[in-house]
């Protein structure tokens, strides 16, 4: 769903490689991904400029001891994160490895 600079994205995650993504960013901006619920997961945080190809995103923890000093690739636990989308034309937050729970996770893009 898109609102002028603004998309939004979530999904429930059930199996390992489902992922909340969002691509065709019209101008740089900001991404946060909320994951919200119960998991024994592990969440990776991606960019792409393809659309095809997929490397590792360092998003900060917001609400954190760590959310000052430290950036992550992936998540463990329910939270929330945030990173610029720089000249990415695609994020998403992939189910890298799963064993039970459902999460829900929210990506959200503002552009500037």
């Amino acid at each position: 769903m898109s609102v002028g600079n603004q998309m939004r994205n979530s999904v429930t995650v059930a199996a390992q490689n489902d992922a909340a993504t969002l691509v065709g960013f019209p101008s740089s901006g900001n991404v946060s991904v909320q994951i919200a619920g119960s998991l024994s997961a592990t969440i990776t945080f991606e960019a792409t400029c393809d659309n095809t190809n997929w490397v590792a995103l360092h998003m900060q923890p917001v609400g954190s001891a760590l959310a000052a000093t430290t950036a992550v690739t992936t998540a463990t636990a329910a939270g929330i994160w945030n990173a610029s989308t720089q000249a990415y034309s695609g994020v998403r937050a992939r189910c890298s490895a799963y064993t039970t729970g459902s999460p829900v996770i929210t990506l959200k893009y503002n552009g500037v």
